[in-house]
């Protein structure tokens, strides 16, 4: 073979392997945090999760980019089979909301009707149904802020009330069987607790 093919056959497989690698699709959890180690201020629901979403890479929105969920973009909540579609919100104006994409990668997205912002305070009183400690061994549930650990507060799937936000702390009840304790739900760049808005 010549230099030549031997080169054009190497091109190709060099584009073929980068346009494959640029277009991996991520297998998305329903929680991704950790992907993303950025929690913001709050979270961007999108509410209809089966259109593309139109997301820009400037604050004046007039460019856009790859809205494709799982190849260029990582929601914090997602399982879409449910209608979940939540973005880590940065930052709030009157015409846009700065989401995470991935970790350290922002965009902007418009204010509409389809697109519902939630201070993280407001999200975790009315949207959450229970919550489950990622690591009970370092983080579990507590008597009170710093206190002493909690060895049984309830199942897993036991629905809980989020009585009280205090900075990366929660007061929480068991509505199963009306345990109230506290857990940390947050460092600073995750959630150091699943968050549960399905039954």
């Amino acid at each position: 073979m010549s230099r030549s093919i031997i080169y054009r056959i190497a091109v190709i497989l060099l584009l073929v392997c980068t346009n494959a690698l640029c277009q991996t699709i991520r297998n998305l959890e329903y929680q991704n945090d950790g992907l993303l180690q950025n929690l913001g201020i709050g979270l961007v629901q999108i509410r209809n999760v089966n259109k593309s979403i139109p997301i820009y890479s400037d604050r004046n929105l007039s460019k856009m980019q790859n809205g494709k969920i799982g190849t260029h973009v990582i929601p914090l909540l997602y399982k879409p089979d449910y209608g979940i579609l939540f973005f880590s919100c940065i930052e709030k104006k009157s015409g846009f909301y700065k989401i995470a994409i991935s970790k350290d990668k922002y965009a902007y997205i418009k204010v509409s009707e389809n697109h519902i912002f939630y201070p993280w305070e407001d999200f975790l009183k009315n949207q959450v149904i229970s919550i489950t400690s990622k690591n009970l061994k370092t983080n579990p549930p507590r008597d009170s802020i710093e206190g002493k650990a909690i060895l049984k507060s309830g199942n897993a799937d036991d629905e809980t009330e989020i009585i009280e936000v205090r900075n990366e702390w929660l007061k929480v009840k068991n509505t199963h069987n009306n345990q109230v304790f506290w857990i940390k739900w947050r460092d600073d760049k995750t959630l150091k607790i699943f968050l549960n808005l399905l039954i």
